[in-house]
């Protein structure tokens, strides 16, 4: 069985997953910019559409075993998390777009390190996938706790920052809704790496499946 078409398909989702991302985090770190919309989540979801029916055709119709049985199963899985960040990127869109009209807008160096952390998760976790590299998805997922840090510190912060900069609750409540799909993100992020090492070598969470 030939793999390769479905290796590039995953492959193509990938980078405009990473493409999107990158749009959507353009307007935190630079409010005043202007770019044009890269987001196309219907795209994306196409991508899933595809790559799905063609691991499940598969895996019915060829009865494959081992390795192939591994990569298919692996690839059917990982696409769901790859969707999942193509919609955080929409969803990081649409905050940074209310963030923008605030003119008091206040940049936390804490939430600076961790969207920047997140995306270079990203970045990484995709990059394991496509190289089948274990010890770098080993990397990410160790990563992931301290994402979880940032989170909780950040949150912690809010409250004072409000009350320190008179900033009114829209503000407060975008920027938490920011926090948490940056966390989201990292999460899924994770789970690619998960995945990545699954269809390295068949252990899924430190259980061998296949």
């Amino acid at each position: 069985m030939d793999l390769t078409s479905v290796e590039i398909d995953v492959v193509e989702m990938s980078k405009r997953v990473k493409e999107s991302l990158n749009f959507a985090f353009s307007f935190y770190f630079d409010p005043n910019s202007s770019f044009e919309n890269v987001i196309n989540d219907q795209s994306i979801n196409e991508y899933e559409r595809k790559i799905e029916n063609f691991c499940l055709l598969n895996i019915l119709k060829e009865r494959p075993f081992a390795t192939e049985l591994r990569k298919l199963t692996g690839y059917f899985k990982v696409c769901e998390d790859l969707e999942r960040l193509g919609d955080h990127a929409e969803d990081i869109y649409w905050v940074n777009s209310n963030l923008k009209k605030y003119k008091e807008l206040i940049r936390l160096p804490k939430l600076d390190e961790m969207i920047e952390k997140t995306l270079n998760m990203v970045n990484k976790s995709i990059d394991s996938l496509i190289n089948f590299d274990e010890e770098e998805a080993k990397k990410i997922i160790n990563n992931d706790d301290e994402i979880d840090k940032l989170y909780l510190e950040i949150l912690s912060l809010l409250p004072s920052l409000k009350e320190d900069n008179n900033l009114d609750d829209e503000f407060i409540i975008f920027t938490t809704l920011l926090v948490k799909y940056v966390e989201r993100i990292a999460d899924h992020a994770s789970n690619v790496a998960e995945w990545a090492i699954y269809i390295k070598n068949g252990y899924y969470k430190d259980r061998y499946i296949i």
